[in-house]
């Protein structure tokens, strides 16, 4: 008896060992995904610049050749025309129906070709009008946006909307436009964006949360920012032929003056195309990759940002 009370309690306790190790491991496993999932969201607030959308070459649409017109093919009268004069009488043409009966089958499908010949044309003929109508839309749009008409802009950045789809770019994007003249302005998110605290797994598997020290949360709100500025320019000269971009971004700030909170420009940059194609937006700095463009911004570590007067006025 003494002896299997022995064993009872020895698997008992085994049983126990083993219930906390998977605890313990679970709680390693909830720690990691915990950590894993902090880190992910704010690589996604500094790397918002790194997808841009799609290039579109409007070059390629001016030099792209006008569709060519589809001429009256003759393919069913052709095959009719060789069946008919190819037919040579055989004493086994009573068994489908006899020479004339033949021969009248073969007269009458001559005289339908030419109908199917007729409809294929209607068909190539459908086709092709909304091929000439389609590449005169696109070269005239193309035409117009490399001579920077501000009409031609305005259709591809309202057709594109691309510029406002990632939630993280902000509420909106509003746009100034003239004749090779574009300024973005970003509504971006406030720095609520960033969050208040740090999460770290310590050597125990337990998952460690401490607050945000105010200087990190600072730059990482100027890196967000910087990377939305990125973003809106790297499309804008992903779908326009333009050389240069304006981009000034904004954000809900307290106007000493009202009380209330109002939209207020915290960064400005004029953006060349020269210098953003030669960035590897996969490795940059956002907020120090400003320094190679034309750009006003007032930040510290301690205060954030400040306001500032955009490089462009649209008014």
């Amino acid at each position: 008896m003494r002896s299997m009370s022995a064993a009872a309690r020895r698997m008992e306790k085994d049983a126990q060992r083993r219930h906390k190790q998977a605890i313990k491991e679970q709680t390693s496993a909830n720690t990691t995904a915990d950590v894993q999932s902090w880190e992910n969201y704010i690589n996604d607030l500094l790397t918002v610049h790194v997808d841009l959308t799609d290039k579109i070459d409007w070059e390629r649409f001016l030099k792209k050749p006008e569709p060519k017109k589809p001429k009256l093919l003759s393919h069913h009268k052709a095959k009719a025309q060789t069946g008919l004069s190819s037919f040579k009488p055989s004493i086994f043409d009573f068994l489908k129906g006899g020479r004339t009966k033949i021969l009248k089958s073969l007269d009458d499908a001559l005289s339908h070709a030419s109908e199917l010949d007729a409809l294929d044309h209607q068909k190539a003929m459908k086709t092709y009008t909304k091929k000439l109508a389609d590449w005169k839309t696109d070269r005239s749009l193309a035409k117009r946006l490399t001579d920077g008409k501000s009409s031609a802009i305005q259709e591809v950045i309202t057709e594109m909307q691309t510029l406002s789809k990632n939630d993280l770019i902000g509420s909106a994007v509003q746009f100034s436009i003239n004749d090779n003249y574009v300024h973005a302005k970003p509504q971006v998110h406030a720095d609520n964006i960033v969050p208040s605290y740090r999460r770290k797994q310590l050597a125990s598997g337990k998952l460690s949360e401490t607050k945000m020290p105010i200087g990190q949360l600072n730059e990482l709100y100027q890196d967000y920012v910087a990377s939305v500025a990125l973003k809106v320019a790297g499309d804008l000269f992903q779908i326009l032929p333009l050389n240069e971009v304006f981009v000034t971004c904004e954000s809900n700030m307290l106007n000493s003056a009202t009380g209330h909170k109002e939209p207020t420009p915290i960064l400005s940059v004029q953006f060349v195309r020269e210098t953003m194609m030669q960035l590897n937006l996969t490795s940059i700095d956002p907020s120090d990759s400003m320094s190679n463009f034309n750009h006003i911004m007032k930040f510290s570590k301690t205060k954030g940002f400040s306001p500032v007067k955009p490089l462009k006025d649209d008014a």
